[in-house]
């Protein structure tokens, strides 16, 4: 899990794109990322007092921004423009 206004993002974009992770929605706000070696991983976004919050049940730690998580990111916010959030 990670914050998307502390953590250090750029390098998990960088992957992201290099990648191409496959992202499919589940439902607005929870997304499964197909990796580089077909894993799936499920990301939630959402918002906690104010942050917005990243989950993916990969192995990355705690507070580190992870590729599954950014691509799923960038679904969500179009997602989430459509919608008019």
């Amino acid at each position: 899990m990670f914050s998307l206004e502390t953590a250090n993002i750029e390098k998990a974009i960088n992957n992201a794109k290099a990648l191409h992770p496959k992202v499919k929605m589940i439902e607005f706000g929870t997304y499964e990322v197909t990796g580089s070696k077909d894993n799936t991983y499920i990301v939630r976004c959402y918002r906690k007092a104010g942050e917005k919050i990243v989950e993916c049940n990969c192995a990355t730690r705690p507070g580190v921004a992870c590729k599954h998580g950014m691509a799923a990111v960038s679904l969500h916010i179009a997602m989430a423009t459509q919608r008019g959030h």
